[in-house]
């Protein structure tokens, strides 16, 4: 395929011999798709994409520092809106040509606002309610003016003109006192997970390019997992490397290796061809990405917050929600595969059912182990699981699946 001349997006024409008018300067008018494109990940995107490595830092240490159960859940609610702009954002800039300038611009101020949220997240339930709220307004904004301008939908109440109303909600719900506040935006948080399942089938008409959208989800998996190994790598400097803690470095370096084995060895191509091939493919954007992405990512978090408490304290016995974070953050990523398998091929692999299920056992067992014990048990577990998938795949073999449907990318 012949490479346009785009030196910040390389989009490329297809095999069929059509050009593209894609152009790179500032001149001419903006276009809203082009039909003969294969579309790239932009460099102004991956800038874009550190913002979100803070956020997650920054959720992944509200995590690790909360206090129970509760403080578990209100630093998980805070990763809700910064999942909704990006996800936003990633579909806006889907097949949307414009020129370079006005891109670089609008990419910068979403990433401006998303900055504010992260170094609001501290002192979210705080001082800083209506900072953090304020800022995803902004988002909100930014993103709803352009997508209708776009006219990329045919109905008025769609998910960004929700999400405008949403960020508006957040924003006010930030004046109540924290304790109102938490259930307040909540309640915001579990509307806005709700549209794509509540609008749904009236934005089927939707097309999406096949290589964009699964390029700029697997790069938000690397945002959430270079996390967990800057946790490692962070704990790791500040504790003597004795034998234990040597060994506990390495050994959550090892599972951070086999989760990415996991998702990028064979999953990353299946979202694509999924995506291409699906009669309908925005079932596909808001069961397999937007859902089962925030899944994979939620899981990163967890199990990320989960590793930096084993390299702190190897030979400790955790008790509570922090003895479960690790557990409980490999098993929901692990599980999130079968769901996403199912609804693009309806049909889950008995190696990651099982996977899942014998994570769910060492979760169960972890309050009674020192911390390196399900650490090493998790690793293996991982470790084995795509050992196993490796052996059938090379070897000829296919993975069997449990069955459950026809899957919106068929069998």
């Amino acid at each position: 395929m012949a490479s346009e001349d785009y030196p910040d997006t390389p989009i490329e024409a297809e095999a069929d011999g059509d050009s593209t008018e894609i152009t790179a300067d500032d001149s001419g008018e903006d276009h809203g798709r082009s039909p003969h494109a294969v579309q790239r990940v932009t460099w102004a995107e991956l800038f874009f994409d550190l913002v979100f490595v803070f956020a997650v830092t920054q959720i992944a240490h509200a995590v690790y520092v909360g206090a129970g159960w509760a403080g578990l859940g209100r630093s998980v609610l805070l990763f809700v809106p910064f999942w909704w702009a990006w996800v936003g954002c990633a579909i806006l800039f889907n097949g949307m040509v414009i020129t370079a300038t006005k891109r670089h611009l609008l990419l910068l101020a979403i990433a401006g606002a998303a900055f504010v949220m992260c170094i609001s997240v501290p002192d979210a339930y705080g001082n800083r309610g209506v900072l953090f709220g304020g800022a995803y307004l902004v988002s909100r904004i930014l993103l709803g003016i352009p997508m209708q301008r776009r006219e990329a939908f045919r109905i008025r109440l769609n998910p960004f003109t929700v999400g405008v109303l949403a960020g508006l909600a957040w924003t006010l719900a930030g004046l109540l006192p924290a304790d109102s506040r938490q259930w307040a935006w909540l309640a915001i948080a579990l509307i806005e997970l709700a549209v794509p399942i509540v609008l749904g089938h009236r934005l089927d008409y939707m097309q999406f390019d096949a290589s964009h959208l699964p390029e700029r989800f697997g790069l938000f998996i690397i945002i959430a997992l270079g996390e967990t190994l800057t946790d490692i790598g962070q704990g790791g400097t500040h504790i003597a490397l004795h034998s234990q803690e040597a060994v506990t470095l390495f050994v959550a370096f090892l599972l951070s290796c086999g989760l990415w084995w996991t998702y990028f060895q064979y999953g990353a191509s299946a979202t694509e061809h999924a995506l291409r091939v699906a009669k309908v493919p925005a079932v596909l954007v808001r069961s397999s990405f937007t859902y089962g992405h925030m899944l994979f990512v939620l899981g990163i978090i967890l199990a990320a917050a989960g590793m930096s408490q084993a390299v702190a304290e190897p030979g400790t016995h955790l008790h509570g929600m922090h003895a479960l974070l690790l557990g409980s953050g490999v098993t929901l990523y692990i599980a999130t595969f079968c769901y996403t398998r199912i609804m693009m091929f309806g049909g889950a692999s008995y190696t990651r059912v099982g996977a899942a299920l014998g994570a769910a056992v060492i979760t169960a067992l972890s309050p009674g182990l020192p911390a390196l014990a399900p650490l090493a048990m998790l690793a293996a577990l991982v470790i084995a699981l795509n050992a196993v998938e490796f052996y059938r795949v090379s070897t000829g073999k296919p993975l069997l699946l449990i069955n459950v449907w026809q899957g919106a990318a068929g069998r």
